[in-house]
């Protein structure tokens, strides 16, 4: 926290982002930089929630065809 705090405090210079079609007013450097860090831990984690979500669901995919097919062999020696 002290150091954000700080990071905005010595980065005092106003600065504008030009971004592909839009030009942002001019804002606090280190509070861009804070924000930008921000921004991006936060789609990052999102992503990697998603990303975690998803492996726990192949892994259950994985076992439960495992058991299908050993059902299914268990059926066919049977007959």
């Amino acid at each position: 926290m002290l150091g954000g705090l700080w990071m905005v405090v010595a980065n005092d210079r106003a600065v504008s982002l030009d971004l592909l079609f839009y030009s942002t007013p001019a804002a606090n450097l280190g509070l861009v930089v804070l924000v930008s860090f921000a921004v991006g831990s936060a789609v990052g984690l999102l992503i990697g929630l998603n990303l975690m979500e998803m492996l726990k669901l192949r892994s259950q995919l994985y076992w439960l065809k495992r058991e299908v097919r050993q059902l299914q062999d268990a059926l066919g020696d049977k007959r």
